[in-house]
């Protein structure tokens, strides 16, 4: 069972290109070319994000399970993100 922590998290979307919306929540879109690809969110509490949470934000980000982990631990990069999101037809 995977956990990661929130901030881990936080800076890596930020790092790679999403951008921060506060609101109730903390939210991060990323766009590329002008057009919202995908959006996910944090809460305010900062807690560990468990794998039932993981599991909702790759989707959203529209990435499997490990790919999401290893863009979290920044061994996928921006590139390898437009790349995915290029071969599976999203942009």
């Amino acid at each position: 069972m995977a956990s990661l922590k929130a901030k881990k998290v936080v800076a890596s979307l930020l790092k790679k290109g999403f951008v921060k919306d506060e609101c109730h929540h903390h939210y991060f879109e990323f766009w590329h070319m002008g057009n919202l690809v995908a959006r996910t969110y944090t809460s305010h509490n900062n807690e560990d994000i468990n794998d039932f949470l993981i599991s909702t934000m790759r989707k959203q980000c529209l990435m499997e399970k490990e790919f999401f982990l290893e863009f979290v631990k920044c061994t996928k990069t921006l590139q390898d993100y437009i790349q995915l999101l290029s071969d599976n037809n999203q942009i």
